[in-house]
């Protein structure tokens, strides 16, 4: 009997020995490609603390510097489904260590040029290895495993945006002040290429997870794969929603990221190094948010009422930019616009695989939200940045938010009130493919 005993105790510390390890496994290479979605992000914030200097240097307009800011998003606006598609039968290891060099290299590219057009033809090369990162990063997450753990984490992945915008947004406005915009983006890029040395740590067997596409040749394969698709298609008409929901909200946090610093500097006479640090504060305490929403949702939260917290976007955004309170009424304002965004971005990307009801569609609804939420990154700043100067005044702001927004809350309402029983019949289905 003690020997059966001894022998029990014995399994249960290899069990409690094996579940320790494949926890902290998950978690080190989870925070692995993280740190690669957030690095991708940076190049979204990185323009903003030095977009006052660069008008000043190279005689731009405020819409131009707010297309320069948003514009690594352009591929992943225009071709972000068609990606996906086209890197499906690669590695998506390889890929994300690819896209992480073209990044590098192209910010390297950016920060020694000296016009508008060749700094937009290095930020479209450098949005292609964006959309890479991107699309390829929650492949791998998808492959980590499962269940509670992969929900969280999913949550988490959802802050690498802001955080990405928070870290270029703070980082760029303390260097800054050493370092002309150049020099800025000198070492954004050189600091890309060392997180894309670092990501090869990442093991191969994470891609061996994926499901293989099933191919049929002839007539009968046609008639099929014809069927497949329109199948697919209705399959992704909730992810369709998020994405489009999603493009409204990405577009609101990247609008009030990049307009903020010059807002505070010809409202407030505020400096451009301080506006610049200022805004990345913001960024980051808005990040709290996203991991707000990872623990609710980790509770059993229902995430449709999380996604109502974005109407606290429009009427933050009314006082962050409307001319009153002052400065300390208007980075209040703010703090409630990036707060409430990332705890709904967060949520977005945590619904997605209660979207999906296939595994083989994780690829085309990543790159379906990628692609929607791109669209609205890219287009959102210089079109509000057009109804400031139309409208000559930063009061706009709100009002644009308010309808973009708006519309987004009703699209996220619409793909949670469907997907209660379709997600529990998708998880239902990804369990018998895995099995």
């Amino acid at each position: 009997m003690e020997e059966k005993a001894e022998k029990a105790a014995q399994s249960h510390g290899v069990d409690a020995s094996s579940d320790t390890a494949e926890v902290s496994g998950f978690w080190w290479k989870f925070w692995l490609i993280y740190l690669a979605g957030v690095t991708a992000a940076t190049s979204m914030g990185k323009i903003t603390p030095v977009s006052v200097e660069m008008r000043e240097d190279m005689s731009l307009s405020l819409s131009q510097v707010a297309l320069i800011a948003s514009l690594v998003t352009a591929v992943a606006a225009v071709l972000g489904l068609l990606v996906s598609y086209l890197l499906r039968p690669f590695d998506p290891r390889r890929m994300l260590v690819g896209g992480l060099v073209v990044m590098g290299v192209a910010g390297l590219f950016c920060a020694h040029t000296g016009s508008f057009g060749t700094l937009l033809g290095g930020r479209l090369l450098e949005s292609v290895g964006y959309v890479i990162v991107v699309i390829v990063a929650p492949v791998l997450l998808f492959g980590l495993g499962s269940g509670s753990r992969l929900t969280s984490a999913l949550a988490i992945w959802g802050t690498f945006m802001p955080v990405g915008l928070a870290v270029g947004s703070f980082a760029g406005g303390v260097l800054s002040t050493w370092f002309d915009w150049q020099g800025w983006l000198t070492i954004a890029g050189a600091a890309t290429l060392a997180v894309a040395v670092a990501t090869t740590r990442l093991p191969g067997d994470i891609a061996g997870r994926r499901p293989a596409p099933v191919r049929v040749r002839g007539d009968a394969g046609t008639v099929r794969r014809r069927a497949e698709l329109r199948r697919r298609t209705r399959r992704l008409a909730r992810p369709l929603a998020l994405g489009a929901a999603f493009a409204t909200i990405s577009g609101a946090i990247v609008t009030c990221v990049t307009l903020y610093p010059t807002y505070l500097h010809e409202e407030f006479d505020v400096p451009t190094e301080t506006a610049g640090t200022l805004t990345g504060i913001v960024s980051f305490v808005g990040v709290a948010g996203g991991f707000l929403a990872s623990a609710l949702l980790r509770r059993g939260k229902d995430v449709k009422y999380l996604f109502l917290v974005a109407l606290l976007m429009p009427a933050a955004a009314f006082a962050a930019f409307g001319g009153v309170g002052g400065t300390a009424g208007s980075v209040s304002g703010a703090l409630v616009v990036a707060l409430s965004n990332e705890l709904v971005v967060a949520s977005v990307f945590a619904a997605i695989p209660l979207a999906v009801r296939a595994t083989s569609d994780m690829d085309a609804a990543n790159g379906l939200v990628a692609q929607l939420g791109s669209i609205g990154a890219l287009a959102a700043p210089p079109l509000v940045g057009l109804a400031v100067t139309a409208a000559d005044g930063w009061w706009a702001v709100g009002p644009c938010l308010l309808v973009g927004c708006g519309a987004g809350t009703v699209l996220l309402c619409l793909a949670a009130r469907e997907g209660g029983e379709e997600g529990r019949k998708g998880e239902e289905e990804r369990m018998a493919e895995a099995s």
